[in-house]
């Protein structure tokens, strides 16, 4: 089938064959092929592992009986908006220590459709966040009711630039904003970090025209923000800029407020009903998806970390409510034993751990999915005020190097990104959580797939009438294209 060959030439990464972070093979058992399998001739592999990077893999075709995973093109799921992450200004501030080649390298390794991850559906914060090169918001100082004071000023430094360069890579880039605190003077304690939300009419007026001043003023830049979140995990008071919300507080300000508001200035920018972290920010969400009134302004619900279970409770409301994942777990869990504090382990462990957290959000119906920062230095820590957390990030840069490094995380991403991204429709199938399977907007199939062990692995694949058995090497990635 030349035409489906020739189409694979150009999926599959032939020039990107980077440096792949390995874990030494453990004596194992690999799976044999079916007896006398023919190589498959409407199907391709493509796999990353043991020092190859979207490299040919084998594929045979083989007996329907006993599949590891069955596939159902006839039973399509949802439809995917695409992949994601947040431009933060250490991202930036990291990329500087690279040469503008290299540079201009990582930013095409992210962005570009062609040659990259393709990211099209992107976070910008409103202020600063834990990954901000310092506190700030965009109305700093005593009280402003009117927004007269309101400024982007700052964010020409870092994340204007970061977000023009991913532009330039990929022009149709989508975007939309949440902040991690109001000003300090809407908030309890007068603090960036901590605190909760002021519950004051005259405070949740000016907080709506803050966030239309600043979808406003971004537009002006050519950057259009098609949704704006109320308060990133609004039970979360921490060390860093952050603030309290409580359920009833959500659900006045987008009815009463911030609706309105938008509806009036903005009526292609819509609200993202979020971000949600945790399944007790249910009472967050039920409070505004229960009040007619309230959920008539509500576009999406944001979901993050362990909020999955909020979208079960959301849709028996909202039947057809988009769920968007708004953020990867990190990693390097602090309350954890094997906590680092120095620098973030961006291993095999982490890779493995974000694959299966993306097939658990988009088996759980999500149709967008967001990594969390794209870029960190060595270090990859925050700046909260107690304890600067070290995360994960799918690029690093060391800076004494000056050189960026693909971690195993960036591939385990890719191998969804590159092969199922945005109009690609999600098959029903039934298997163990190591492969989930497309269809692509160009008719192809696509099975990613995850070897998890210290060996390499065979495993058969059943989609609709089809089986095929495709070999992955030990603690390896892989993506089964097959033809229509």
């Amino acid at each position: 089938m030349p035409s489906f060959r020739n189409t694979l030439c150009e999926l599959v990464w032939t020039g990107l064959l980077l440096s792949f972070a390995t874990v030494a093979c453990e004596p194992g058992r690999k799976a044999g092929p079916p007896a006398d399998a023919p190589p498959a001739q409407d199907a391709v592999l493509a796999v990353t592992g043991g020092g190859l990077v979207f490299a040919p893999g084998p594929v045979l075709a083989c007996d329907v009986d006993s599949p590891d995973y069955e596939f159902f093109p006839d039973q399509p799921r949802q439809t995917m908006v695409g992949f994601g992450g947040a431009f933060n200004e250490k991202g930036w501030e990291a990329l500087a220590f690279l040469s503008a080649a290299d540079r201009t390298e990582v930013i095409t390794r992210l962005f570009s459709r062609d040659a990259g991850l393709g990211l099209d559906l992107c976070r910008i914060p409103i202020g600063a966040n834990d990954y901000a090169i310092s506190r700030y918001t965009e109305d700093d100082g005593p009280e402003d009711p009117t927004m007269e004071r309101f400024s982007i000023e700052r964010d020409r430094q870092a994340l204007i630039p970061y977000i023009k360069a991913a532009q330039v890579l990929n022009p149709a880039m989508r975007f939309w904003a949440s902040p991690w605190s109001p000003p300090p003077w809407m908030k309890t304690n007068g603090e960036y970090n901590g605190g909760s939300m002021r519950d004051e009419p005259a405070v949740y007026a000016a907080y709506a025209q803050y966030l239309a001043r600043f979808v406003e003023e971004y537009g002006k830049e050519g950057i259009p923000i098609e949704a704006v979140a109320v308060q990133n995990e609004p039970a979360i008071m921490n060390d860093y800029p952050s603030c309290g919300w409580q359920p009833n507080q959500f659900r006045t300000f987008v009815r009463d407020y911030l609706g309105p508001t938008f509806q009036q200035r903005l009526p292609s920018t819509t609200i993202l009903l979020g971000t949600f972290n945790d399944p007790a920010n249910e009472k967050h969400a039920m409070a505004v998806l229960n009040d007619p009134a309230a959920r008539l302004f509500v576009g999406a619900l944001g979901l993050q970390w362990t909020g999955l279970p909020i979208a079960r409770a959301a849709r028996a409301v909202v039947l057809d409510l988009p769920i968007w994942h708004t953020e990867i777990d990190c990693g390097n869990h602090y309350w954890e034993s094997s906590f680092n504090p120095d620098r973030p382990p961006n291993d095999w462990a982490y890779a493995l751990f974000a694959w299966r957290n993306i097939r658990s959000y988009l088996a759980g119906g999500v149709e967008l999915y967001s990594l969390w920062n794209l870029v960190l230095d060595e270090t990859g820590k925050s700046i909260d005020a107690k304890r600067p957390w070290p995360q994960n990030s799918p690029i690093v840069v060391d800076r004494t190097a000056r050189k960026a490094i693909y971690t195993p995380m960036y591939h385990a991403v890719a191998h969804f990104t590159r092969y199922a991204g945005a109009g690609s429709v999600l098959l029903d199938g039934q298997g163990t959580d190591d492969a989930i399977a497309f269809r692509r907007p160009d008719g192809l199939l696509a099975v990613v797939l995850v070897n998890p062990d210290s060996y390499p692995d065979g495993v058969r694949v059943k989609v609709g009438q089809r089986a095929y058995y495709a070999e992955l090497p030990a603690y390896g990635l892989g993506t089964l294209l097959i033809a229509p």
